[in-house]
């Protein structure tokens, strides 16, 4: 009997060794979160520095020249180029406004001995396509020298502005100015210089028409991407025009880098002063 007990209480306890010693079993799990911050980034336009008309010879009859900004291809990275990486496919408007092609010709002596007096500045052109073309014109009407002698000048449309006292710089108008150097001035002492313009807006159907090409996407989607109107006639009564659109890209959409050319037609009035006739070109993107 003792040792079937004894028998028996061995086995419990082999048993029980064999329990304890069992590997455990199941599948333990964790997770490891990733982020990525993107900054945004800017809305960009740059252009070409310069356009250059074909040129033309003065004619008594009215005609027409042609430029681009960019080249003709449209299918390269010459042209008006906006850059949106700001990553909020806000959308935006390119634009271009345009000041008159306009020139100054050099200071001419009508009367007197000093070569010493000249007309800076760039025209505005506001006074339009005038027949003969307009005129700055000064004639001292009291002697001495500078800051002592005074003159009257005339406009290019023939207003004239008496009792004006010399100075080393006195601005006349539409952003001409006109300098004394040292000497002794002359009563009837007098000099010009004549101005054009060719306006962009000549008239209600001509002056300046631009027509954006077709748009060159070097990354991005075309789509709801577009380019302004054809021929479209620059507009304003200012120095410089209104807006006109370019390309425009709606929301949702013009993320990425795109190009595009903008060929010019501008309108040559008959008479015109022979010279280099220069505006500028100023492109915005919002």
């Amino acid at each position: 009997m003792r040792l079937k007990k004894k028998l028996m209480m061995m086995l419990v306890a082999a048993v029980t060794v064999f329990l304890v010693m069992l590997p455990t079993s199941g599948v333990f799990a964790d997770e490891t979160n990733f982020s990525e911050i993107l900054t945004a980034g800017s809305l960009s336009v740059t252009s070409p520095a310069s356009a250059a008309f074909g040129g033309k010879g003065v004619l008594s009859t009215e005609q027409t020249d042609t430029a681009v900004i960019g080249d003709a291809t449209h299918t390269n990275t010459t042209g008006i180029q906006v850059v949106d990486e700001r990553g909020s496919a806000a959308g935006w408007s390119c634009t271009m406004t345009v000041t008159h092609l306009n020139t100054k010709a050099t200071t001419k002596k009508l009367a007197g001995t000093n070569e010493t007096v000249d007309f800076t500045g760039t025209y505005d052109g506001l006074d339009g396509v005038l027949d003969p073309c307009g005129t700055f014109k000064v004639e001292v009407t009291a002697g001495g020298a500078v800051g002592e002698a005074v003159f009257k000048w005339w406009d290019p449309a023939g207003t004239l502005t008496e009792t004006i006292t010399t100075a080393s710089t006195v601005l006349l108008s539409n952003g001409i100015t006109v300098t004394f150097g040292a000497a002794t001035y002359e009563v009837g002492d007098s000099w010009s210089a004549g101005v054009d313009v060719f306006p962009y807006n000549y008239d209600t159907t001509k002056g300046l028409t631009i027509t954006p090409s077709d748009i060159h996407s070097a990354s991005g989607s075309l789509t709801g991407v577009t380019k302004g109107e054809a021929a479209h006639l620059m507009t304003g009564s200012a120095a410089t025009s209104e807006a006109a659109t370019v390309m425009t890209a709606t929301v949702n959409n013009g993320l990425g880098d795109y190009y595009i050319d903008v060929d010019l037609s501008q309108t040559i009035h008959p008479n015109s002063l022979a010279g280099t006739y220069t505006s500028v070109a100023t492109i915005t993107v919002s």
